[in-house]
């Protein structure tokens, strides 16, 4: 039998119907009170595990504030538990209903009408044993054949008002007066006294109760363990690091299936060993915690279905139609995701999946509420506890590894010239960086007899540059949710991809267009003369790059390899790189020379060139370029050497129905190298 396959196991949902006697004389008596028969002891059939569970009443332990609440949800508070009880194979609860909320007013109010509440109690599972199929086991008096589930231990933590259950056998009543449960009520005096002497007098039996008060008026101290003998020292000093040595050899097995989870992983297991938990808690904390980015989810009403990460990030690139989604998932990963989808993923689905892996009950319905909403994101959800949850199936990640998928389509749609002419260098933050020429006295010397190395030395010339954040948020809305518009969902970071591909054209022509500085004749890097896309074009403003000079005045040893044009010279450049020979045009049909030139170039184009909007726009002017990995004219600085942006999904702050996106990328452009080009003014002679 496989583990439990629900996405949180920690909480134990036992729900069962129960009987209300409507209050008598309510508001006579203070708030009203409840007494619960709410669990008998019985296997129950829960929804997220693969077999039944049996609570083991003798080994439940009651923490320190046990609260009742309406339908599970914290936010809906009804009352606290005053009293337990645990007899005839029974766990019963008394309490008051002390809540002012419409949630409390809603119980009494409903109770007082006849109707019948049923109730489910929330348990934390410390220890878990699984019985084979076929195998007997005695539990609260009586015998369950395997396969299922035994918490031998487990604390807990209060229970739910809900409208139906599993459990015909639990009853709950709702009357003015307390319920007929001894509630622990001890003098403050008393119960200072024994909790200065470490005892949990909040969660005493009444027979507990009793010898605490006992105690107390004979003024007897609990009576302190015996000092233990050298034997069983020793002994339980072995047990302490055969603990340990467990605790510590599981979690290592499982930082070599998770390497990305190992600080997670670590931080668990020194909590365990803290704490003195066993090994069978520490695995179950760690199955709670541990499910990895694709992990296996199994939903109420989906169950055999397995879900992952990667299928669901599939599903949404296959209804998107994304370009190439075929090479950037499995074939089982987009099998999975055709069969659980065959008609494609809609957006109302995604989020209920998401939220149902996170404890959020649909209840069949389709409606995407704000508080399913926020339980996809993981914000909410009352049967949601992640005590050190560092990896569940999350919707954010699946947005946002889709979102960044069409936002590179929405990037790749806008003209990328620049990435073609700029040299990119990684940056490491927002601070202005330097960089030095990359010429300077560096030819080599002969050595001599001594073998002597002499130093050379670096150009006195420096570049700076330095990264910036450029941002947009945009929202998947109210609207298209309720459309189920999976549309929305695509649209959105495809928008911000070409945004931020528009805003690095924006800065990076503004920076190289307003040239009249940099392309000089004071720098011999531009061509006034015969300076068209010709051949006489070309060959005068390659003379002009050849004869550029380092600091030595000597060749740069620099060969130009790009003609970087504008958009009405585009076609003469692609002529001229294409074609074999050339028409001299002096007679219609003669052919001149072969084309020297043939191939020789790469062209780029653009028309950010010959726009108004930019200072030193020109429809004539062009470019001949150094290869930018050889020596830039310009350069693009990237945090980390990230130039295209990323999109994420904004949850942290939502407030209403819709999810946000926002895009950013964290770029800079500066000129750099004046000698890695040449400047033709498109002017004939």
């Amino acid at each position: 039998m496989s583990k439990p396959k629900k996405n949180n196991p920690k909480i134990i949902a036992i729900e069962a119907p129960v009987t209300i006697t409507p209050a008598e004389g309510e508001g006579a008596g203070g708030p009203p009170s409840f007494d619960v028969v709410a669990y008998t002891g019985g296997a129950l059939d829960l929804a997220w595990w693969d077999a039944p569970v049996i609570v083991d009443l003798k080994a439940i332990s009651f923490g320190k504030s046990l609260v009742a609440n309406l339908d599970h949800d914290v936010s809906k508070r009804v009352g606290h538990v005053t009293a337990t009880s645990k007899a005839d194979g029974q766990l019963r609860l008394g309490g008051k209903v002390s809540a002012a909320t419409d949630a409390a007013r809603e119980v009494v109010e409903s109770a007082a009408k006849g109707f019948i509440w049923q109730a489910s109690i929330e348990a934390n599972p410390d220890e878990l044993l699984e019985v084979a199929a076929g195998k007997v086991v005695k539990v609260n008096g009586r015998e369950f054949t395997g396969p299922l589930y035994v918490a031998a231990k487990s604390t807990l933590r209060g229970f739910a008002f809900v409208s139906h259950g599993a459990d015909d056998n639990t009853s709950v009543s709702i009357a003015a007066e307390a319920a007929n449960i001894e509630e622990n009520d001890m003098e403050p005096e008393i119960k200072a006294w024994a909790e200065s002497m470490g005892l949990d007098v909040d969660n005493a039996t009444p027979e507990q109760v009793a010898t605490i008060e006992a105690n107390y008026n004979n003024r007897q101290p609990p009576k302190k363990p015996d000092t233990p003998t050298l034997t069983e020292g020793i002994e339980a000093r072995k047990a302490e690091k055969a603990r340990v040595e467990a605790i510590t050899e599981y979690a290592l097995n499982a930082c070599e299936k998770q390497p990305f989870q190992m600080d997670a992983i670590k931080d668990l297991a020194q909590t365990a060993i803290d704490k003195k938990w066993g090994i069978d808690k520490f695995r179950l904390e760690l199955l709670e915690a541990s499910t990895p980015a694709g992990h296996t989810v199994w939903t109420k009403r989906e169950h055999g279905h397995r879900l992952t990460n990667r299928t669901l990030e599939a599903a949404v690139c296959m209804a998107g139609r994304l370009e190439g989604h075929e090479q950037a998932y499995r074939d089982e990963e987009l099998q999975a995701a055709h069969d659980r989808f065959p008609h494609g993923i809609g957006l109302n689905q995604l989020i209920l999946l998401g939220a149902e892996a996170n404890g959020y009950r649909a209840n069949h319905s389709s409606v995407v509420t704000l508080e399913a909403q926020r339980a996809a994101f993981g914000m909410m959800g009352p049967q949601s506890i992640h005590a050190n949850a560092f990896s569940t199936l999350s919707i954010p990640n699946v947005l946002s590894n889709t979102a960044n998928k069409f936002l590179r389509e929405g990037w790749d749609a806008v003209d990328m010239t620049p990435l073609a002419i700029a040299v990119v260098r990684p940056v490491r933050n927002f601070q202005q960086i330097t960089t030095v020429s990359l010429t300077g006295h560096l030819m080599f010397d002969e050595l001599g007899a001594s073998g002597e190395i002499k130093h050379g030395t670096v150009s006195d010339l420096t570049y700076t540059n330095q990264a910036d954040t450029y941002a947009r948020m945009l929202a998947i809305t109210r609207k298209d949710i309720i459309n189920d518009d999976l549309g929305a969902l695509t649209a959105v970071p495809r928008r911000l991809g070409r945004g931020g591909a528009l805003k690095l054209n924006d800065i990076f022509w503004e920076a190289f267009l307003d040239n009249s500085t940099f392309f000089a004749s004071g720098n011999s890097n531009v061509n006034t003369g015969v300076a068209d896309m010709t051949v006489g074009g070309l060959e005068a403003t390659e003379t002009i790059f050849l004869n550029q000079t380092d600091p030595d005045s000597k060749p740069l040893g620099v060969m130009p390899k790009i003609l970087l044009v504008p958009t009405a010279l585009k076609a003469a450049a692609l002529g001229l790189m294409a074609s074999e020979r050339i028409i001299d045009g002096t007679s219609t049909g003669r052919q001149g020379d072969a084309n020297i030139f043939r191939g020789r170039f790469s062209v780029e184009s653009s028309p950010y060139m010959s726009n108004s909007a930019y200072t030193g726009y020109s429809a004539a002017a062009w470019y001949m370029l150094a290869s930018p990995s050889e020596m830039p004219v310009i350069e693009i600085a990237a945090l980390n050497g990230n130039v295209m942006p990323v999109v994420e999904t904004a949850d942290a702050s939502f407030n209403v129905l819709g999810i946000q996106m926002r895009g950013y990328s964290d770029v800079g452009v500066a000129q750099q190298e004046y000698r890695g080009g040449v400047r033709a003014d498109g002017g004939s002679s």
